[in-house]
């Protein structure tokens, strides 16, 4: 199954192939052998769920605002 992996070539430039999960050492553009890295993540989650990173934050001030004005209304 062909996959998505980082590699690091040995001048240092890094560079991403899609390749079988197996190989682990391809070709560089300069012509040097890249060897097969782990990187972080090129993303970020936020929120509750993960999936909208804004959706958290409005849900988040919805709710503090009905909290105060059901605590005016209430006093």
């Amino acid at each position: 199954m062909r996959k998505m992996f980082e590699f690091l070539c040995e001048s240092g430039e890094r560079i991403e192939r899609f390749t079988e999960y197996e190989d682990k050492l391809v070709s560089c553009n300069c012509g040097k052998m890249d060897s097969r890295t782990i990187s972080a993540p090129a993303f970020k989650l936020e929120g509750w769920s993960g999936a909208f990173p804004t959706a958290h934050a409005k849900f988040d001030k919805k709710h503090r605002d009905k909290l105060k004005s059901e605590q005016k209304a209430n006093r």
